[in-house]
C-alpha cells in the first residue's frame, strides 16, 4: 500500500512541474497521469473514490495527448474541460484519502484532505476565472501572483498529506 501512495506521490510531482526547452516539456504529464492512474489502481480497493479517480486520470492522459492536435480557436475550451476533469480527480483523490484516514481512526488527516480538495477546486476555478474574463487587463498581476503562490503553497501541502499518509498510515 505504501508503494500506491508513493505512486500519487511522484505522479502527481511530475505533472506539476514543468521544465521546458524550447515549448517542448521534458516530464511528460501523461505519464505523471498514468502513474498516479496506476497508484489509484492499487489503492482503489479501500475507496471507490481512488477508483473514480484512475478513469479520470487516464482520460487526462488522453486529454494530454490529444491537446497536441487541438487548434488556438478550440483550444480555450479544451483548457476549460481540462482544468473541470483536473478538479474532479483531485477531488476523487483526496476523497479517497479522506476516506482511508478516516478508516484508520485519523480524523485529522481526513479533515485535511477534504480542506485541501476544496481549497483546490476553488483556486483553480479563480485562477480560471480571471484568466479568461481579465486577459489583456494590466489591473489583474497582484492578484495573480495571489492565487499562483497560493496555488503553489496548496500543492506542496497536497504533496505533503500524502507522504504523511504513506509514512502514517499506509506502512
Amino acid at each position: 500500500m505504501s508503494t500506491h501512495f508513493s505512486q500519487l506521490f511522484w505522479g502527481l510531482l511530475l505533472v506539476i512541474l514543468d521544465f521546458s526547452i524550447n515549448g517542448f516539456d521534458l516530464l511528460v504529464d501523461g505519464l505523471g497521469y498514468l502513474i498516479v492512474a496506476a497508484g489509484c489502481g492499487g489503492l482503489a480497493s479501500l475507496s471507490r473514490r481512488f477508483a473514480v479517480a484512475r478513469v479520470l486520470c487516464f482520460v487526462l492522459a488522453a486529454m494530454w495527448l490529444l491537446g497536441f492536435a487541438i487548434p488556438g480557436e478550440i483550444g480555450a475550451f479544451f483548457g476549460i474541460g481540462t482544468t473541470i476533469v483536473n478538479c474532479a480527480m483531485i477531488w476523487q483523490l483526496l476523497g479517497g484519502i479522506s476516506e482511508f484516514a478516516m478508516a484508520q481512526q485519523r480524523p485529522d488527516l481526513s479533515i485535511r484532505a477534504c480542506n485541501r480538495r476544496l481549497a483546490y477546486v476553488i483556486i483553480m476555478a479563480a485562477t480560471t476565472f480571471l484568466g479568461y474574463t481579465m486577459s489583456g487587463s494590466g489591473n489583474t498581476s497582484e492578484l495573480a501572483i495571489a492565487l499562483i503562490v497560493s496555488m503553489l503553497v496548496l500543492i506542496v501541502m497536497i504533496l505533503h498529506l500524502i507522504h504523511r499518509v504513506r509514512v502514517e498510515l499506509a506502512t
